[in-house]
């Protein structure tokens, strides 16, 4: 081998530079949304606040009707005196009266502050009251699934899976009823029923590693109490429903059982973790069902001794409920409230009638939901709430205590979440269950509800519409807050109070006012209009409830004395005014 095939030492080649990173400046204002960019609100925010924004709007768009009037009545006593409010519809003291309740009374306040009449109180309070029940519906579903979408499916379940035949009355939820009765007291009542069992079941979650606390347990009874009182008839099936999570999960030993698809810790599909807020991390993937407290072995029987012992640990509950209903008896007793409900039988009497074809599509699927329920966890809390309350129903159909009648508006309840529930559930047959639910509730649309939301020509014949009175208005012009009118027309009596001006003979049946005087006021005004009673009989029933103004209808006679001073052209209707008398304190 030559010399001149050795290669030459080569000079080491040292390593590339890395290339120049050209770092961008971010611009101004863009770290402050990096955390808003890893948000991502839930389907129940999106499409809850939708259903919200549209309900709300077409809740402030119907006119002032049905019960409308009585309850802007009570704003309007209590903007004249918060502790000696009068009675809500005649010149008597308002003592005793139920209506006057913490949420009524919340209203006065703030009607006295912003300078609100009782009608737009009302009105305003329709939005306020829809969140309520937004908020109780997400947090009641999520302490027993955690799938994104079953509050979404509950929200739709709850307005239209009823029946074929429209049922809108004070406290039910059904499409064609909500838009009315969205700023009644009993629309907060649902709303804070479903808070007071979401917040029960927290309470009585298995998944708990301590016991809750007396205070906490004393809450849930303060919870109770004030809804006993905001509405009463809502407060049994709350106090119900409370009771039955209580007596399904709590067991001896600190343990607890449940049916439910708890949610696991750390999921953020609790009930605490925000209702109608969106989630900040991307949710876990769906793997299959979540094991409840009924599918995990069991170490042994617990005793019966020790079950009643964990139960008697409850007492704070009852004795919350007992001292929050006795702070309210400057206003009225609640516990004369069961006397006085039976006064208000017979008009409640038209909630049993129809009742299969009002409720039949929903026991058509929450039925079969119920067994799948019971057939995991025989103490299965949804089924359970949900027969509590029918049972109450029964037992006021066969005593004749009808008023109890209206605890079917909180029933459907824990069928309605059990449904959403299982339709959301991973497992086979899934896609059969939500073609059965979607079939049900679009047929209780189609039938029942989709008078509220389309016209009158897509919608079958037996469709309920939307209610439409006349505003009185054009009277009030003329006739002063406090001074009584005497009618007997159907809207009138029931949209005069809502102005401040009081009635002869009230509508409806309360405390303040005996059910004979009521009556009695009754007669006197049916006979003053019937044409028979002479100028004497007039002026000495006149006398007797110091009425300074008639309003009559079209076809009803004005008497002699009266002079008419405004007419309705909308209906026909006159206002004539008394003769002032000697002596009066008018």
């Amino acid at each position: 081998m030559d010399s001149t095939d050795a290669r030459a030492p080569q000079t080491p080649v040292p390593p590339p530079s890395p290339p120049r990173l050209h770092r961008r400046r971010n611009p101004p204002g863009a770290t402050a949304t990096r955390a808003l960019g890893r948000w991502r609100p839930t389907p129940f925010f999106v499409f809850g606040g939708l259903f919200w924004i549209g309900v709300s709007l077409l809740a402030l768009s119907v006119q002032a009707c049905c019960d409308l009037g009585q309850h802007a009545a009570v704003v309007e006593r209590l903007r004249a005196s918060l502790l000696h409010p009068r009675h809500p519809a005649a010149d008597l003291p308002g003592a005793g009266s139920p209506y006057y309740s913490p949420y009524a009374l919340a209203e006065g306040v703030l009607a006295r502050l912003f300078g609100l009449s009782g009608w737009e109180t009302v009105r305003l309070a329709a939005p306020v009251n829809l969140l309520v029940v937004l908020l109780g519906l997400n947090a009641f579903v999520k302490r027993f699934t955690a799938n994104r979408w079953a509050s979404t499916v509950a929200l739709v379940l709850l307005v239209t899976l009823w029946g074929t035949e429209p049922l809108a009355w004070s406290g039910f939820a059904g499409l064609v009823s909500l838009p009315v009765v969205a700023g009644y007291p009993s629309m907060f009542a649902l709303g804070l029923t479903l808070l007071t069992w979401a917040y029960a079941a927290q309470l009585t979650d298995p998944e708990r590693a301590d016991p809750p606390s007396r205070w906490a347990r004393g809450g849930l009874g303060a919870l109770c109490g004030v809804l006993l009182l905001v509405h009463p008839v809502s407060g049994v099936a709350g106090v119900l429903g409370a009771a039955v999570l209580v007596l399904a999960r709590v067991r001896g030993g600190g343990g607890a059982l449940a049916g439910e698809d708890a949610a696991p810790a750390g999921d953020g599909a609790r009930a605490g973790d925000g209702v109608l807020a969106g989630e900040g991390a991307a949710p876990a993937r769906d793997t299959g069902p979540v094991r409840s407290a009924a599918d995990r072995p069991v170490r042994g029987p617990v005793p019966a001794r020790a079950t009643l012992r964990a139960w008697a640990a409850w007492w704070p509950v009852p004795l919350g409920a007992l001292l929050a209903a006795l702070a309210w008896f400057p206003w009225f007793g609640v516990f004369a409230l069961g006397a006085d409900s039976a006064v208000l039988d017979p008009t409640h009497a038209a909630l049993y009638t129809d009742v299969l074809a009002r409720f039949w599509l929903l026991g058509l699927v929450a039925l079969p939901a119920f067994g799948l329920r019971l057939r995991r966890d025989p103490r299965d809390a949804l089924t359970w709430m949900c027969a509590a309350c029918v049972a109450v129903a029964a037992y006021g159909w066969v005593s004749g205590h009808y008023t109890y009648g209206r605890v079917l508006g909180l029933a459907v309840l824990p069928a309605q979440v059990a449904v959403a529930v299982e339709v959301t559930r991973a497992g086979r047959g899934r896609a059969l269950k939500g073609l059965a639910v979607v079939a049900a509730a679009g047929t209780g649309f189609v039938f029942a509800q989709s008078g509220a939301v389309l016209p009158e020509q897509w919608t079958p014949p037996q469709t309920r519409r939307l209610p439409a009175w006349h505003s009185y208005a054009w009277a009030a012009s003329s006739v002063r807050p406090g001074e009584p009118v005497l009618t007997d027309q159907r809207e009138a009596v029931r949209s005069l109070p809502g102005f401040g001006i009081d009635t002869v003979a009230p509508v409806w049946s309360d405390p303040a006012l005996p059910e004979k005087e009521r009556r009695a006021r009754w007669r006197a005004t049916h006979w003053y209009l019937s044409g028979r009673a002479g100028t004497a009989r007039r002026a000495e029933i006149a006398r007797r409830y110091d009425i300074r103004w008639l309003l009559l209808s079209r076809w009803q006679r004005v008497p002699k004395e009266a002079k008419v001073l405004d007419f309705s052209r909308e209906t026909g209707e006159v206002l004539a005014k008394l003769p002032d008398r000697k002596g009066s304190s008018r």
